[in-house]
């Protein structure tokens, strides 16, 4: 110990100044970003490319609507203004374009290691809840089981990687009603293949988990693990969940919606507490060129993807609130909210690096998401200054 600590000793009398990260470090770097989708032909009296900028992520990192931040800022336009360049220049015939300059944006500062192993992939679809009624909108939006008041969603599927406990958004796509499983997943697929990543297993939730999507898979020889759903009162895949322990097994999914197939699956009993009592619960699993020999240690991989859940309870956290009716403005928010993700991830790896003897770690409380937002509403606020005070238009009268 002795010896590590002269080491370090002499690092820091040779490198006195440790570099830091400031709030317009940050406020910098996604604005650079924001500047590929928001071109710098708007030229207002009270509005430019950097204003339009500056609201979004506010909304952002507070998520709040784009009217309330408009509102709360002294010298920012008026939500009617933002909205209006924000139809203008995301218009519903620019999403193939925007949709490809993002996927550019996500893996501009993908890390070097990712390329030096084999990975393990996550794929899910993200719902938004849409209220609109009209045939233009409701093209591109996709039903789904009533939730939140709605059976209309705006729909996005995103492709996510792991790395030694560090989550990064590699992929995203916007659903429209016409594209099935197969081709979402292939377009997916086909981002991460054009990073030239090495795939050791994809993990898909139980959304892909159809006769199309395992039809593709065992053809194209990728490894593949899908959660399946527990159907029927008493067949069906239900009729699995029986004995014991945990088992291999061969199920034939019955002819429906498509043709019957058989398929290697893995039933693993399980346990959960609740109200202090322990209760067994089961999971089953598709696999498609997995060989493992303990039905545990799928689900152990498994938990692994879980990771993409915590990825998506972030990007709400910086997901601005919004009734815009035009799909591309929706897909962008949602597509915002994964770059501050994607950034947050990156800066606190860089600047929460903890120096130990065999490696380095990462102190997670060093710039936690929250410090991370708190950064950027910090340089807006003090860019536009806020409302402080609202002046009465008549004397009051006492009730």
């Amino acid at each position: 110990m002795k010896g590590w600590t002269i080491k370090r000793q002499k690092f820091l009398a040779r490198y006195p100044s440790w570099p830091h990260l400031c709030d317009r470090d940050v406020h910098q770097l996604i604005s650079e970003q924001l500047h590929h989708f928001i071109p710098d032909t708007i030229n207002g009296y009270t509005c430019d490319q950097q204003t339009v900028c500056d609201v979004l992520l506010k909304a952002s990192v507070e998520g709040h609507a784009v009217e309330g931040v408009c509102n709360d800022l002294a010298t920012a336009p008026t939500g009617v203004t933002i909205r209006g360049y924000l139809n203008d220049v995301l218009p519903v015939t620019h999403l193939k374009e925007v949709e490809e300059q993002l996927q550019i944006q996500l893996q501009a500062n993908l890390p070097r290691r990712l390329w030096r192993t084999a990975l393990d992939l996550a794929g899910d679809l993200h719902d938004e809840p849409f209220y609109g009624k009209t045939p233009q909108l409701r093209a591109c939006a996709c039903r789904g089981e009533a939730r939140q008041g709605t059976t209309w969603f705006y729909r996005v599927a995103t492709v996510y990687v792991i790395h030694h406990g560090v989550p990064y958004t590699i992929a995203v796509t916007f659903v429209l009603p016409a594209d099935t499983l197969v081709e979402v997943l292939q377009r997916l697929l086909r981002q991460v293949e054009g990073l030239g990543f090495v795939v050791r297993c994809l993990y898909l939730d139980k959304g892909f988990c159809v006769a199309p999507v395992q039809a593709y898979l065992e053809q194209s020889g990728l490894p593949a693990i899908l959660a399946c759903a527990i159907r029927g009162k008493r067949g069906g895949t239900r009729a699995l969940c029986q004995g014991k322990c945990s088992y291999f097994t061969d199920y034939t999914f019955p002819a429906g919606k498509y043709p019957g197939h058989t398929v290697r699956m893995v039933v693993v009993r399980t346990f959960t507490k609740k109200n202090g009592k322990r209760k067994a619960t089961w999971l089953l699993y598709v696999l498609i060129h997995v060989k493992v020999n303990a039905p545990e240690t799928i689900r152990a991989r498994y938990r692994s993807r879980f990771g993409i859940e915590t990825d998506y309870r972030c990007m709400r956290q910086t997901h601005a609130m919004t009734t815009s009716q035009n799909p591309l403005v929706r897909f962008f928010l949602i597509s915002l909210a994964f770059l501050l993700v994607n950034l947050w991830v990156t800066l606190r790896w860089h600047f929460g690096q903890v120096p130990r003897r065999g490696g380095r770690r990462v102190n997670k409380k060093q710039y936690e998401l929250q410090r991370q937002s708190h950064f950027l509403a910090r340089v807006i606020d003090e860019r536009y200054g806020t409302v402080t005070s609202i002046e009465a238009q008549v004397a009051p009268i006492d009730p």
